[in-house]
């Protein structure tokens, strides 16, 4: 089993190992990281409650702007 974060390359990386070792399950084996979908959602969530604020002062978060006011403008 693999456990890693979100990113894309892991996905690719599960891919390869599925490729190359016949045992091992692929995506089934994957197990991705709990507590960074939590944070991600909880971030999300906390955005519909908080008042607009400028993209300068959000900067220092990029995680953070991408998932908000995407729907706001």
């Amino acid at each position: 089993a693999v456990t890693a974060d979100n990113a894309s390359s892991n996905d690719t990386l599960v891919m390869e190992l599925a490729d190359r070792n016949a045992h091992f399950a692929g995506d089934m084996s994957r197990t991705r990281c709990f507590l960074h979908i939590v944070n991600l959602v909880a971030k999300s969530l906390i955005c519909e409650f908080d008042a607009p604020k400028s993209k300068a002062s959000m900067a220092d978060d990029p995680e953070l702007v991408k998932l908000t006011c995407r729907y706001r403008n």
